[in-house]
């Protein structure tokens, strides 16, 4: 299938792991697209629906071969956040390792700053971003009730009667008894 080469390309993009030996094998990355296209039919309602395997890592129908653009960049988002959620998973269980042998010491502190950004700036930001603007481009079911406005600073006194402001309440009563 389609999908299996050209969404790992995407996301090989996104996690920046293009190395000789890549960090994620091609089985594994595509378990992890697998899972990131379930949360993206959670997430978010299209057009089409898809068949999604997580165990065999499995998407049908292609959404490469019907050019389900918005599905494929959400999922390449989706899985992406995913790998970034998972490496800072690892680098917060070892943060604060410190190691030595005779004179020579290995500290291991403050990595995770960079990993925390890359969380709120990166794949998962923009992936929450793309949601949010799709469900609201798209939304077909649109209602609005239309009434006065009364604020939390709402005073009786200043509501208009006929060209002048009433100093009474409605029923006559003053507001100065």
């Amino acid at each position: 299938m389609s999908w299996q080469i050209e969404i790992p390309i995407i996301v090989r993009t996104l996690i920046d792991d293009f190395g000789d030996i890549p960090t994620y094998s091609d089985d594994r990355l595509l378990q992890i697209i697998a899972v990131a296209a379930k949360y993206v039919q959670f997430d978010v309602v299209l057009e089409r629906s898809y068949e999604i395997d997580v165990s065999n890592p499995n998407i049908s129908p292609d959404p490469t071969s019907v050019s389900d653009e918005i599905f494929i960049s959400l999922v390449g988002l989706k899985a992406a956040c995913i790998v970034d959620q998972s490496s800072l998973r690892t680098r917060a269980a070892l943060e604060g390792i410190r190691a030595s042998l005779g004179s020579a010491n290995l500290s291991i502190s403050n990595s995770l700053q960079g990993l925390i950004t890359i969380l709120e700036k990166g794949s998962c930001a923009s992936y929450d971003e793309l949601v949010s603007h799709w469900d609201v481009q798209n939304a077909t079911a649109i209602a609005a009730v239309l009434s006065p406005f009364v604020g939390n600073t709402f005073n009786p006194r200043y509501v208009l009667r006929g060209n002048i402001r009433s100093n009474s309440y409605i029923d006559g009563n003053s507001f100065y008894s």
